[in-house]
């Protein structure tokens, strides 16, 4: 192949990977095992970040009690302007989709990091991260129960 071609094959490869990298997927695998979340996050997030009660910040700030708590939180960590202005709440939702691609969340956010692609994979550092924290969630309610009930109208005589 001419280097011409080569390169723009390349190009293209390229361009895809990041049109499939861009996507985010909202869905969780199902209910997260906080277990191998531990695991994961020890693989994944450890390097940078700490997660029990009274950890250092490091490279990331301290996550012990960041589930549920407001972006920019944690106490002696340089946030980025983004962060602390993006008025975000760490739920399951948001975690979600900063654990896939944080610049998505917040434009510019300087962490960078590999997406974790597999949905059950993000549903367990999420559970673990859940069980990192004394905040809690309150879970929504299914769109179902929340709609007003529909009156019959009733009939003229």
């Amino acid at each position: 192949m001419g280097s011409k071609v080569y390169a723009a094959v390349l190009v293209l490869a390229l361009s895809a990977g990041a049109a499939r990298a861009a996507a985010i997927d909202p869905s969780l695998g199902g209910p997260g095992n906080a277990a191998h979340g531990d695991v994961l996050f020890k693989q994944r997030c450890s390097i940078c970040h700490q997660p029990d009660p009274g950890g250092k910040n490091g490279v990331g700030p301290a996550l012990y009690g960041a589930y549920g708590r407001k972006a920019g939180q944690a106490p002696g960590f340089a946030y980025s302007d983004g962060v602390k202005a993006s008025g975000l709440t760490w739920t399951p939702d948001k975690l979600n989709q900063w654990i896939q691609k944080p610049s998505s969340l917040v434009p510019g956010a300087k962490m960078v990091l590999a997406p974790v692609s597999v949905a059950q994979d993000r549903a367990d550092i999420i559970a673990y991260l859940a069980t990192r924290s004394t905040n809690v969630i309150k879970a929504k309610a299914p769109a179902h129960a929340t709609a007003a009930p529909k009156k019959k109208a009733k009939k003229a005589s």
